[in-house]
């Protein structure tokens, strides 16, 4: 059990964690995580009033990580396919990279700014060496989805769980989806972040559209997930502290995150 060091029950006020999940503690893996001042955001859709940490690298002040509760869906998620391939596109500074890569997974990592700026690599490599799961993860630099169709076509990988943070305008999202859904395993699960964004939201709605089933987890920036076959995505309770509105585009998923 790689991450049984970092097991931690005691969630702070503002780090708010579905109680039904296992909990882990990484921030010793991320010597320059703070909590970032959220004034600073002006990217239409954050959800600002949802009152949980918003971390960050001192060194990208503007660029979040995904939050804490977010990042245990992804952990416990990953948990139901130890062992398997997994896909990550977007990995920023690898705190949702450590977060999915402690569960057991054999883990890709697409993220173009390895070679752009070569701080996010230095500090990937740290904290996956610092969390112990350096072998298990295959960083990849490059752009989605060529790279996806690389990996599925001239390597046959196939995917147990993918996870989409990468390309959130225009046509990215959905071209992610189209992409990984063809390399996705029998028994399979594809989840989405920051599904605040029409675009975003369009790659899950690929995936509803194909036949696969969806859902919408209540976190501060909405999750969702596409799933088929033998296997089942965790559930999750949202904070009851905060009333969690439905954006128009997601108006189908009903308060509980499943289709009406």
């Amino acid at each position: 059990m790689s991450y049984a060091r970092f097991l931690e029950e005691e969630v702070s006020e503002y780090d708010y964690v579905s109680p039904n999940f296992i909990k882990i503690k990484v921030d010793e893996c991320f010597p320059d995580m703070v909590v970032g001042d959220t004034s600073v955001i002006r990217t239409p859709g954050f959800r600002k009033h949802i009152l949980h940490n918003w971390y960050i690298d001192s060194s990208f002040p503007y660029c979040g990580f995904i939050n804490r509760d977010e990042a245990h869906i992804l952990f416990n998620a990953a948990l139901l396919v130890q062992g398997k391939n997994a896909l990550e596109i977007g990995s920023h500074v690898g705190w949702s990279t450590v977060h999915y890569a402690l569960s057991g997974v054999q883990l890709d990592v697409i993220e173009p700014n390895l070679a752009q700026d070569p701080r996010v690599l230095l500090k990937i490599l740290a904290s996956l060496q610092l969390a112990n799961v350096k072998s298990s993860v295959n960083l990849i630099n490059g752009e989605s989805p060529d790279i996806v169709h690389k990996l599925g076509k001239l390597q046959g990988k196939r995917y147990s769980m993918i996870f989409i943070d990468g390309n959130h305008d225009g046509d990215g999202p959905i071209n992610d989806a189209i992409s990984c859904a063809e390399y996705v395993a029998e028994d399979g699960m594809v989840f989405f972040h920051d599904l605040v964004f029409p675009a975003v939201a369009r790659g899950l709605n690929y995936f509803r559209e194909i036949g696969w089933n969806t859902r919408i987890y209540h976190t501060q920036q909405i999750m969702g997930v596409a799933w088929r076959g033998a296997i089942d995505p965790p559930e999750h309770i949202p904070d009851p502290r905060f009333e969690w509105d439905i954006p128009p585009h997601l108006n189908m998923y009903d308060g509980s995150g499943f289709l009406i």
